[in-house]
């Protein structure tokens, strides 16, 4: 997997193009883009969804304070993504996750019609019909704005994600493991939440973060178990993601960058391991850590990072099976300044 710049880097290459996706598996084969090519970097991966093809685009923010964060998930072909029978969850939908300022959560899973997604440089735009969510990007991947008018949920407003630029390599692999592609399109930003939830102001300023996964086969089908998240502190900003196939062989992934400027983007070097004394690794039903140790090789010339997370509360919890986490970080290369900051990150299977 070398040349792995390319989960986390743009580089404005694509005319702006509009592809829709019907409420429906479509037969035959799409086309599917597992290397970065002159496409658009967070646009759709493939030309359609068949029964097993899926694509979805992921975002959250994390407040500064950890007291409050947003999870938005928009899924295409929502079955071929989680084997879920297709009788059980809407081909399209959204699911939104809420932690609240007076420590409760909220949930909300909103059905779609087609999917309206237009590309312009490596930036995407998307409505999701009939929902009332959709986004707007700019070609260079710096300003990404999620609009949501969602009268069921009584949910309504805006989320706007401010980020930099970042150069990619042509050609690089976007696969994670067979059958699985991410592309990381904003592992770091300044958000801004301006949102009302059943009357109640949602307002604050965080951390964003916005990925897309895709495949040809049930997200289950390709992993085992995994540990996944993102933190921010002091002027450095870390994403890992250390998983188990179903095969129990190990894959890991890091990106890191200081003051905006990446320091490494690689397939190997970043190991996380879980806390505390109810953890264990593999990961094991019903234990559940206090947090995670991750050490991260930079290389020769940048030193060895070293980040523990504590868990301050859980924001989803399925039991035995997913739960994610906000949580403080204290990390920093060794021998050099420690600094703290904020996190958002998972744990699944068991």
């Amino acid at each position: 997997m070398a040349a792995l710049l390319g989960l986390f880097g743009f580089v404005v290459s694509a005319l702006a193009q509009t592809i829709i996706f019907p409420p429906y598996a479509q037969s035959g084969t799409p086309t599917i883009e597992w290397t970065l090519g002159l496409g658009s970097f967070d646009g759709p991966k493939m030309n359609f969804f068949n029964t097993n093809s899926a694509q979805w685009w992921y975002y959250d923010v994390v407040s500064l304070d950890l007291t409050q964060s947003i999870v938005i998930t928009f899924l295409g072909n929502a079955p071929g993504a989680t084997s879920t029978p297709a009788t059980e969850v809407p081909f399209n939908f959204i699911e939104v996750n809420l932690q609240l300022p007076d420590g409760s959560l909220a949930a909300a899973l909103v059905p779609s019609e087609a999917i309206i997604m237009t590309t312009n440089g490596d930036g995407s735009s998307a409505v999701f019909n009939q929902s009332g969510y959709s986004w707007t990007g700019t070609p260079d991947v710096s300003v990404y704005t999620i609009n949501i008018t969602d009268p069921v949920n009584d949910l309504y407003g805006s989320i706007v994600f401010e980020t930099v630029r970042r150069e990619h390599i042509l050609g690089g692999t976007l696969l994670v493991v067979e059958h699985l592609g991410w592309a990381n399109a904003i592992p770091d930003s300044v958000a801004t939440v301006t949102l009302t939830y059943q009357g109640q102001a949602i307002s604050y300023q965080g951390r964003g973060y916005h990925d897309s996964n895709w495949g040809d086969q049930s997200f289950a089908d390709d992993l085992g178990s995994w540990y996944w998240g993102h933190a921010t502190f002091g002027p450095w900003s870390l994403v890992w993601w250390d998983m188990m196939d179903i095969n129990g062989n190990e894959h890991q992934l890091g990106y890191a960058a200081y003051n905006g400027i990446i320091i490494s983007n690689t397939c190997a070097g970043i190991s996380v391991r879980p806390t505390g004394p109810n953890s264990a690794y593999p990961p094991v039903a019903g234990l559940m850590p206090d947090g995670f140790y991750i050490q991260y090789d930079l290389g020769l010339l940048n030193g060895n990072l070293v980040v523990n997370v504590t868990n301050t509360q859980s924001v989803v919890d399925y039991p035995g099976l997913y739960t994610r986490w906000v949580g403080s970080v204290v990390g920093g290369v060794t021998g050099e300044t420690t600094y703290t900051g904020v996190a958002l990150y998972e744990e699944m299977g068991g």
